[in-house]
């Protein structure tokens, strides 16, 4: 059963939005800043995934059509590229050879060097007893610095909510009001920690109003609307191995909602007077748990 609010969206090719505002910052377009911008990047998905797969073709001002772009050099690589990092090879050389590119010729804005030498590494000191120091040393994956990485799913839902807005006679879209809460984001090795969990339980039975699954697999959303206020959920999952949550509209709404998540399971390493050191293991989601991108019937 198929929610009677959930936009119907062709399965096999791109939909064209003749539009003639800018889905990103509301700009009126014309014959000098009038771009063309795929929503999902050819080149953030790996290379063919989206022939005969659905996209968002829209109109964009140049500079943010720019901007999305400088953001989905270095992402798309380190979202790609996550999986190696953990030494769970592909078995598709095809797409090996090509992550295998990106984190040569992609260069993270973080760090300013080609993703494969991106890697950070963390050196902390731990007092023990007196006199008595523990230093511990990691090494981690390269890494995307927030910001960026909320605003590009910003930007892509930003065209998504445009898109399901969109008045054909005016051929302009909305825009949801007050403001983006970005929540949380996580790689694949830990989709079931406590928050992501919480989020899914939480939202699972809001009224779908957008989902998309395409570029075979390797690029999901999901916009659900919340029963009584003027607030939206939202998830998106990058490369198979990212995914960001969070809310727009409503901050009284969505903070109500957070405020009733569970605590994380954090272990104590060291309680000082100065310094405090935690951690928590990453949780892996079973895909019987895995609720996000599922609608619920009854919504």
């Amino acid at each position: 059963m198929k929610p009677s609010n959930l936009i119907e969206l062709p399965s096999n090719r791109a939909l064209v939005l003749n539009n003639v505002t800018c889905p990103y910052c509301g700009v009126v377009l014309d014959e000098n800043n009038n771009t063309k911008e795929h929503v999902i990047g050819r080149r953030f998905v790996p290379k063919g995934s989206l022939n005969r797969c659905w996209n968002l073709i829209i109109r964009a001002c140049e500079r943010c059509n720019s901007h999305k772009s400088h953001l989905e050099d270095d992402i798309s690589a380190i979202t790609l590229s996550s999986k190696m990092w953990f030494g769970l090879n592909s078995q598709d050389d095809e797409l090996t050879k090509e992550v295998t590119r990106k984190v040569k010729k992609s260069f993270s804005n973080k760090t300013g060097k080609p993703v494969l030498q991106s890697q950070e590494k963390i050196t902390f000191e731990v007092p023990f007893a007196p006199g008595i120091t523990f230093t511990f040393n990691m090494l981690s994956p390269p890494q995307i610095e927030s910001e960026r990485l909320y605003e590009l799913a910003r930007m892509q839902l930003m065209a998504f909510f445009y898109l399901i807005t969109f008045n054909k006679e005016t051929k302009r879209g909305g825009f949801w009001l007050e403001g983006f809460h970005p929540l949380s984001y996580a790689h694949h090795g830990d989709w079931g920690n406590f928050l992501h969990k919480s989020f899914m339980a939480a939202v699972f039975e809001w009224e779908p109003r957008w989902k998309s699954i395409t570029a075979d697999g390797f690029f999901r959303s999901i916009i659900r609307r919340h029963p009584d206020a003027e607030c939206w959920s939202w998830a998106v999952e990058w490369n198979k191995n990212y995914r960001v949550i969070g809310f727009f509209g409503s901050r009284d709404a969505a903070q109500e909602i957070a405020n009733c998540f569970d605590e994380p399971n954090m272990t104590t390493i060291k309680t000082g007077k100065n310094a405090h050191f935690r951690f928590r293991s990453d949780v892996k989601l079973s895909e019987e748990d895995d609720l996000l991108f599922v609608w619920n019937e009854k919504a």
